[in-house]
């Protein structure tokens, strides 16, 4: 998933990255985009209505709403859920794609989420187990 951890403002969050940097989806089939960005408008809402009145998160959807049509189309739906259990296929450069269960744990203020993603087949725990012995480096293959 790479390193998230130098994101400032509102691109810390994944909503926000998903409906305004294309590059974001990078990691997600195209046939489960849709399906993942309406995820992520339906837990926002269950956020705001969790939190509502709170400034950051109204401030937030307002500029989604300002930044992305998706967003809005979406937003509009009404849609709300809380995911705390969920199948995704992450497409990872150099094994392929991976079926993952995705379990979310969190505190019990909901002030943080945990995402706990564990292979879903042996498919997925062969290939994880390929990038495991693969590590971070890179091989080169001699073609120019």
């Amino acid at each position: 998933m790479g390193d998230l951890t130098g994101f400032t403002g509102d691109r810390r969050y994944v909503v926000y990255r998903w409906f305004t940097d294309p590059g974001s989806r990078a990691a997600d089939p195209p046939a489960d985009q849709e399906q993942h960005g309406r995820q992520l408008v339906a837990d926002l809402r269950a956020t705001a209505g969790r939190r509502s009145g709170d400034p950051a998160v109204a401030g937030l959807v307002a500029r989604l709403r300002a930044a992305s049509a998706e967003f809005r189309r979406v937003w509009a739906e009404h849609e709300v859920a809380v995911r705390r259990a969920d199948r995704k296929t992450v497409l990872h450069p150099r094994v392929g794609p991976l079926r993952m269960d995705c379990e979310t744990l969190v505190t019990p203020d909901q002030g943080q989420q945990l995402l706990v993603l564990t292979p879903a087949d042996a498919e997925a725990r062969e290939r994880l187990e390929l990038l495991r012995v693969l590590g971070t480096e890179e091989f080169r293959t001699g073609a120019r």
